[in-house]
């Protein structure tokens, strides 16, 4: 059910931008702020909701504030990187996303085992890939309002080097698409429905990121694909009705709003609002997304340790 809203909306928003390119593209700053905010960022501000079972048995009462400082820190480096490291952080922000997104992309054991992690990257990335081949100039445009002015060489050179990783992803992304249709075409009943609807879904995605901006893009496929399906996870694992989860996540949304906030009238206004809005909302939600990133990478981990500890606990004894 949910696939097929995506693929609704993404067709709905491939029409916008073909009939009302030139007003969508006005109004695509303010839409991706505002579901950013309503959507996006409690995805992010829900961190705290998913690192307590996973850092609370190892580290007992100081889970919060060993949690807290680990994420102002990262988020402070992140934003210091776009500042003094552009290139570097671009390359690292867009290529960790690219990881982050294919691991949260649904898993289905279609084509060699040993490519489906290629598989898996290559279609997370297909929200960086296919803009940068089809909307190169666009990109290279938004990255260049983000940075400060002085970046316009360092921000190019990222951008030529993540264009020709671009190409490679989308062949190894369309072999997956074709193997797993391959696949749907062997199944029945149910497993064969849900295959196929997952490649159209694909598809459907990938034509809205070549037909339309890429901030609108970006925001349906982070607002109400990956950012609603992550709450949707967190909401079942603890068990809660969706009031109780938005008011548990509620003052960590503000302090993200009140974060960005501050970035856009601290230190990187720009010459309009409209470019301000798109600097701030960039910068702010990369700073919220590399921990995030990192907390869901070390997850594993995190839960390896917890089922080992009470072992070596009664061992000791």
């Amino acid at each position: 059910m949910h696939a097929a809203s995506v693929i609704m909306l993404s067709w709905a928003m491939i029409g916008a931008a073909c009939l009302f390119s030139h007003q969508l593209a006005g109004a695509a700053a303010g839409m991706l702020a505002l579901l950013v905010a309503v959507v996006g960022l409690p995805h992010g501000a829900a961190d705290h909701r998913f690192a307590r079972p996973r850092l609370e048995p190892l580290v007992g009462s100081a889970w919060l504030p060993m949690f807290l400082v680990a994420y102002v820190v990262v988020a402070g480096v992140v934003v210091c990187g776009w500042i003094v490291a552009p290139a570097v952080t671009i390359l690292a922000f867009f290529l960790a996303s690219a990881w982050h997104f294919g691991a949260e992309e649904p898993r289905f054991a279609v084509g060699p085992r040993w490519l489906r992690p290629a598989f898996q990257f290559a279609r997370g990335g297909l929200v960086i890939w296919v803009p940068l081949v089809a909307h190169g100039a666009e990109v290279g445009e938004i990255l260049g309002r983000v940075t400060s002015r002085g970046s316009t060489l360092p921000v190019g050179q990222a951008t030529a080097v993540l264009t020709a990783c671009s190409w490679i992803m989308l062949a190894i992304a369309a072999c997956g698409w074709v193997v797993q249709g391959l696949a749907a075409s062997t199944r029945c009943g149910w497993r064969r429905r849900v295959l196929l609807a997952d490649n159209l879904l694909v598809a459907s995605l990938v034509a809205l990121f070549a037909l339309a901006s890429p901030l609108v893009g970006f925001l349906v496929y982070f607002c109400a694909w990956h950012s609603a399906r992550g709450l949707r996870r967190l909401r079942i694992e603890l068990g809660e009705t969706w009031a109780q989860l938005a008011w548990s996540l509620a003052p960590l949304t503000a302090a993200a709003v009140a974060l960005i906030g501050l970035i856009a009238w601290a230190g990187f206004a720009a010459g309009s609002w409209n470019d301000t809005l798109v600097r701030a909302t960039f910068v702010g939600l990369s700073a919220v997304a590399i921990p995030h990133l990192l907390l869901h990478g070390l997850a594993p981990l995190l839960e390896r340790s917890c089922r080992r500890r009470p072992l070596e606990v009664g061992s000791a004894a």
